[in-house]
């Protein structure tokens, strides 16, 4: 493993330019092949723990730097994997459950009518799946509690047509091997803008509101949002996680969902 990441560790910063966090922020300190160094450093026992968990979160788990590398190697698992070392266990909430008997489930995240759009855009009933804490992705990192939360993600999704409109619940169910469907492809999403957890375009596709920089390094990701909004247009965005985090940000901001629970 740490051979894997030194193909990174001694590559001459290449990468450095589709960093989003790097560019967005200034930080030297982001650069993926410098992450890469300090997984192996912590690896050799020559930093602390808290160091190399510091260092790891300057990340949004984008996967810009895997895209621009020309033998495409896999440097966002390996900082994935080398996280899960050095993070502090976070609890997931209980997995609610589902309202409704419907095949087709709508994941709502917010307090917006995701199941209501969902059932007009596609005229059949449509069941209910309430979640606080986007199906407990802030515990991604925490190896003992996610190995239980795949399965019962599962199990609860057996059978059923999930509908998700927010890039936590996407990654979440992504890491379960759980298929799903974003609500951008059921409605006409011509015009919006989409995110790394969309297949967005790079670099505009970073908001900086993904895990783990936005738990551990907040200023950062407020500065990431910013130089977000500096190049975007406006339109309105696929990604309601990307929608929150600017608008925590002090950026006004609105999303697919918004536009269609207006048509409603």
């Amino acid at each position: 493993m740490s051979a894997e990441l030194s193909t990174c560790a001694l590559c001459p910063r290449l990468c450095r330019p589709a960093c989003p966090v790097t560019t967005g922020t200034g930080r030297e300190a982001a650069v993926p092949t410098f992450l890469a160094g300090m997984a192996i450093e912590f690896r050799r026992g020559r930093i602390e723990a808290s160091l190399a968990e510091a260092a790891l979160s300057l990340c949004t788990d984008c996967g810009a730097c895997e895209e621009h590398c020309h033998i495409h190697h896999p440097l966002p698992e390996l900082l994935r994997q080398a996280r899960q070392e050095v993070a502090v266990d976070r609890l997931a909430e209980p997995l609610r459950p589902i309202d409704g008997d419907a095949r087709r489930v709508a994941i709502e995240a917010d307090d917006r009518p995701l199941g209501d759009v969902v059932e007009k855009l596609s005229g059949e009933r449509v069941a209910r799946w309430k979640t606080a804490d986007r199906l407990g992705i802030g515990a991604i990192d925490s190896p003992a509690i996610w190995s239980e939360r795949k399965p019962a993600l599962r199990n609860w999704a057996e059978g059923r047509e999930l509908v998700v409109a927010d890039g936590g619940v996407a990654k979440a169910l992504e890491s379960a091997g759980v298929a799903f469907t974003w609500l951008s492809e059921l409605a006409d999403s011509d015009g919006c803008t989409g995110s790394c957890a969309a297949g967005g375009e790079r670099p505009l596709a970073c908001c900086g509101g993904g895990g783990p920089l936005a738990d551990h390094h907040p200023e950062d990701a407020a500065r990431l949002a910013r130089a977000f909004a500096r190049r975007w247009d406006g339109a309105r965005l696929v990604d309601a996680r990307c929608r929150e985090h600017l608008r925590n940000s002090g950026i006004d901001a609105s999303d697919l969902l918004d536009q269609l629970v207006e048509a409603l």
